[in-house]
């Protein structure tokens, strides 16, 4: 992700790597995070739930479950184009861009815990701290930390060495999901599998492998064909399992989910980067892409301010309560739309404190922008013909 900006944190920040921002990521993550906050938003159907609705919620969650992949991806591609001299010089950048924010967030919700929910100070919530679950967003950015320290020493090296090791990655992360997918994780085992990186490794290899393959991401026709191919019988395969057999995966943890992720999250990139480019689609999408900008800090606040204690007062309790659909709905718009709020009420009155404490990305000015999306496509790359490199 971006750097933050201000004093010579911005000025190391673009120094040490490429300033053409990528509007296609800037799409993948305002999708993404309206799908991580629905799964937030998400309970249990009940047992009088019409049938229609529990199908809908669980062909909603397939494509929600492939945004936390997404963002993994994006920074994995960002990594390959870092400048930095040192990994002295990478840290501080990320501990002003992603640790800072991380910190204030998660005492935040501490707090919020301890105090306003009455859990006190005792062991269970200092477990939840130690173990990034004080709110459950916040296993991603443990997981985001590790491969940040463990994708460094490795950034620059050829993009033949990074596809066997992102081939690797694939088996690790396939071996990782099917033993979860078998055994069924419950509490604290669930909650450390979350932060097992064996389950994410795929995701941010794929990114750098990619990111030092080609100089952005036009996916060629074929290749989208083929990954739309792929992901319509993983649909039917995801479908079948769960409607016949009763066998719907457990969050991330299912074998059709994380390969449905892997051939989308590519696909998602080279689609996103057509609707860049297209002069018909992108006045319609650039609303999402701006969202895109807001997206970490949507994720850091979400829970358990908006998606907790305004829906907790606003919907819990209202005319909708007594209707699962309009129920969960209902908290999904109201926690997205409040959270949204005030990020950028934040970003606006007082930028600076936006950037630093909430990660808020600065905008694009209109010729970085309009670089990004109209830059020419060039020749293919020898051994990965569906993207192709910038001249």
């Amino acid at each position: 992700m971006g750097a933050a900006r201000g004093g010579t944190v911005e000025s190391n920040a673009v120094a040490a790597s490429d300033s053409r921002r990528m509007v296609e990521f800037d799409l993948m993550r305002g999708v993404a995070i309206v799908f991580v906050v629905y799964l937030h938003a998400w309970f249990s159907p009940w047992a009088v739930t019409p049938y229609r609705y529990k199908l809908a919620v669980q062909i909603v969650h397939l494509f929600a479950h492939s945004a936390v992949p997404a963002f993994l991806f994006i920074s994995g591609y960002l990594i390959s184009r870092d400048r930095s001299a040192s990994f002295a010089q990478f840290l501080r950048r990320k501990v002003w861009r992603i640790g800072l924010p991380m910190v204030v967030w998660m005492a935040a919700a501490f707090a919020y815990r301890a105090w306003y929910l009455g859990q006190g100070l005792g062991w269970p919530i200092w477990k939840s701290l130690l173990l990034f679950d004080i709110s459950g967003q916040f296993y991603y950015l443990f997981v985001l930390v590790v491969f940040y320290v463990a994708l460094f020493p490795v950034r620059h090296w050829p993009a033949a060495w990074l596809a066997k090791l992102a081939a690797a990655a694939f088996v690790v992360n396939l071996v990782a999901i099917a033993y979860y997918d078998a055994n069924n994780p419950v509490g604290d085992w669930a909650t450390l599998a979350y932060r097992n990186p064996a389950i994410w490794v795929f995701y941010p290899l794929l990114g750098l492998w990619l990111g030092r393959r080609s100089e952005d991401l036009r996916v060629s026709g074929g290749w989208l064909a083929a990954g739309l191919a792929a992901m319509a019988a993983l649909f039917a395969v995801y479908l079948v399992r769960g409607e016949k057999f009763g066998d719907y995966p457990v969050s991330y943890f299912g074998v059709t989910v994380f390969l449905f992720s892997a051939c989308a999250v590519p696909v998602y990139a080279g689609l996103a980067r057509r609707v860049a480019e297209s002069r018909w689609l992108w006045p319609t999408a650039a609303p999402i892409g701006d969202l895109g900008r807001y997206a970490f800090a949507i994720y850091l606040v979400h829970m358990p301010f908006f998606v907790g204690y305004v829906t907790t007062e606003l919907v819990s309790d209202s005319a909708v309560k007594d209707d699962y659909w309009r129920l969960m709905n209902g908290i999904f718009v109201v926690g997205f739309v409040s959270a949204l709020a005030f990020v950028l009420v934040v970003g606006r009155i007082a930028p600076r404190a936006g950037a630093l404490l909430l990660g808020i990305e600065p905008a694009p000015g209109k010729k970085d922008a309009r670089r990004t999306r109209e830059a020419p496509p060039g020749p293919p790359p020898e051994a990965y013909p569906g993207v192709r490199r910038a001249p």
